[in-house]
């Protein structure tokens, strides 16, 4: 009898932690998708002044509402996956680092990386002997140049995450704090800690979201997510509206909060509907997920040579320049993810 007990607990579990791997499926759908956006919003970011316009090319008013409607609560959303994900391994595969060993862990995953790339990035695009290996450069370095920014702020993010599973804090009390520092602007600070200030409560957010997935869940149909998309279109061309006007930069930026946790509830419940009764997912969508981090990386790279050091922009024009440069950059950092992938190094760094 006690056999056929422990047999009976042990399958229980099993199919208790099959259940909680099934359910991060929404994890492999959502980091390929936030990637595929990111490279779509950086195709057209110089329709909403993100980048200067390259030479020959033009304001298109539907290009400028087209990226303002996907950009409201993308990289945030990255951020959020990092929690979620630390949230099921603590919980459900009860990985408890020491800090240190934590530590060690994430600079090598992220720090060093961005590091490296960001010094490819700054001789390929930013390099001026005037200030090369200044103080002020080297700060910068440690900031992340161009979009690898989100490298070492992303550490910081993980450590405030690990202290707050590991100490217990978790609470209302600070979910509403986190909130508050989210939408303060926060003076400059070395080492990409400035913009931690901000991220930290989506990878918070993440953190809460996965503890409380089986709440979520009673949400996954189409009022609710209609209606969150709905309110989430609505805040963007509000936003838009007042970005001009002399508003107190705190009601700005809860405004940009709530545009961003709309987006984000409203693609979660989304995903978790389409993953509810799925067994498994496609093998494609399992493969694009793991190429995520390089597409990231070397996107950039593609999309700034062909933008301003070829002649592209003469070739398509305002209209047919972002969507080629989007294609060409998309199947370029594919490529050249899974090249560097087959690599030691490359696995080290993007792996």
């Amino acid at each position: 009898m006690d056999k056929n007990n422990n047999l009976n607990t042990d399958n229980s579990q099993e199919l208790s932690t099959n259940r909680n791997k099934k359910l991060l499926y929404e994890v492999s759908i959502i980091r390929p998708l936030i990637i595929f956006l990111l490279v779509i919003m950086h195709s057209f970011t110089m329709y909403v002044g993100g980048w200067k316009f390259p030479e020959g090319i033009s304001e298109v008013t539907a290009y400028y509402w087209f990226v303002k409607f996907i950009t409201g609560f993308r990289i945030e959303t990255i951020a959020l996956v990092s929690g979620y994900v630390f949230a099921y391994q603590s919980l459900v595969l009860n990985r408890k680092y020491p800090f240190w060993s934590f530590a060690y862990k994430k600079f090598m995953r992220l720090i060093i990386p961005g590091l490296i790339f960001s010094l490819v990035y700054y001789f390929c695009f930013m390099y001026n002997a005037s200030n090369f290996g200044s103080i002020n450069w080297f700060l910068s370095l440690s900031s992340g140049f161009g979009h690898l920014w989100f490298l070492p702020m992303l550490f910081w993010c993980f450590l405030v995450i690990w202290a707050i599973d590991r100490y217990n804090l978790y609470s209302k009390q600070l979910f509403i704090i986190l909130a508050l520092v989210s939408i303060v602007n926060v003076p400059s600070l070395p080492f990409g800690m400035t913009r931690m200030f901000h991220f930290a409560f989506y990878c918070y957010l993440g953190y809460t979201l996965y503890r409380n997935k089986e709440s979520l869940l009673k949400y996954t149909n189409a009022k609710y997510i209609c209606t969150l998309w709905f309110v989430y279109a609505i805040l963007v061309i509000l936003n838009t509206h007042i970005e001009g006007l002399n508003c107190f930069y705190l009601i700005k930026n809860a405004l940009k909060l709530a545009i961003a946790c709309s987006g984000i509830l409203a693609l979660l419940l989304l995903v978790l509907k389409f993953t509810e009764n799925r067994l498994k997912l496609p093998h494609w969508i399992i493969e694009a997920s793991k190429l995520c981090y390089g597409v990231y990386v070397f996107h950039q790279f593609i999309l700034i040579y062909l933008y301003y050091h070829t002649n592209l922009p003469e070739l398509t024009g305002s209209y047919l320049l972002p969507w080629i440069g989007f294609a060409i950059t998309l199947g370029t950092t594919i490529l050249l993810t899974k090249i560097t992938l087959k690599t030691k190094s490359g696995r080290f760094l993007i792996g």
